[in-house]
């Protein structure tokens, strides 16, 4: 009988990290779900961020998306809101690889 050898470990861990930002006129908080993978022989972690989800405040109140939308559309023109959220999704990401405990070096 052969000797069973063990080749690879891989741990994946489910993280969720919430994050707020104040915009002036309102206020946004973050929502980023990721996967973090740790291979054993390797000192860095692998993100894999799955969702971004933001919600809009006014007066510290939670406000409907399409509202938001529709308020953001007329405030600065037509198709600026996608950009909009794109770029804010973009910093959130950004902000969430800055802050993890999980490094990737």
């Amino acid at each position: 009988m052969s000797k069973i050898k063990k080749l690879e470990e891989i741990t994946d861990f489910s993280v969720y990290t919430k994050f707020s930002k104040d915009e002036g006129m309102f206020q946004i908080e973050a929502n980023v779900y990721s996967m973090v993978t740790n291979r054993v022989d390797s000192p860095r972690y692998d993100h894999d961020i799955t969702d971004i989800e933001i919600g809009f405040f006014i007066n510290n109140k939670s406000v409907k998306h399409n509202g938001f939308k529709a308020l953001y559309t007329q405030l600065f023109g037509e198709n600026t809101f996608n950009d909009y959220y794109a770029k804010k999704s973009e910093e959130f990401e950004q902000a969430y690889l800055k802050t993890t405990p999980y490094k990737t070096k």
